[in-house]
């Protein structure tokens, strides 16, 4: 499999600047591989620098050909499904906004009321219900002294 990219002086200034400047990683490094074979550098070799499979580059290759810069930077289709549900975010809220109610009292009530186990840690639910304007305050003991004899006070001068 033959991997000729030809650049224009823009095109070769464009890569560059993604190589350097793009919010993801993974654009950046296909940027950079793109920019090899230029200086005769080939798939393999390019593959072993980035850390990829050589079919990975090809692929870069191909993309840059069918679609350009926009090849490129395909990819990003924000990564895995939430663990909540819409519904279940949605039940959380309205119990959070009806009462005052501690997190885990929270998760048990949206339990009861769909008849399932939240799919996540009470902290996921707890990040949902922040997004939506909600906070939580972490329960402490009191600071105030107590009345009760402590045995270091005894031994004070």
């Amino acid at each position: 499999m033959r991997c000729v990219v030809e650049l224009s002086e823009a095109e070769e200034l464009t890569l560059q600047q993604l190589s350097i400047n793009h919010r993801y990683r993974d654009t950046r490094t296909r940027a950079a591989g793109l920019l090899k074979p230029g200086r005769g550098i080939r798939p393999q070799a390019i593959a072993e620098q980035f850390g990829v499979s050589a079919q990975s580059v090809y692929n870069w290759f191909h993309a840059w050909r069918e679609s350009g810069i926009c090849g490129l930077m395909g990819g990003h289709c924000g990564g895995r499904r939430p663990l909540l549900s819409e519904a279940q975010i949605a039940v959380a809220l309205e119990i959070a906004r009806t009462e005052p109610l501690t997190l885990v009292r929270i998760a048990q009530r949206v339990e009861a009321v769909l008849n399932e186990p939240l799919p996540c840690k009470i902290e996921t639910l707890g990040e949902a219900l922040k997004r939506s304007g909600f906070s939580f305050k972490r329960n402490r003991f009191s600071l105030q002294k107590s009345g009760q004899f402590s045995p270091k006070a005894a031994h004070r001068p």
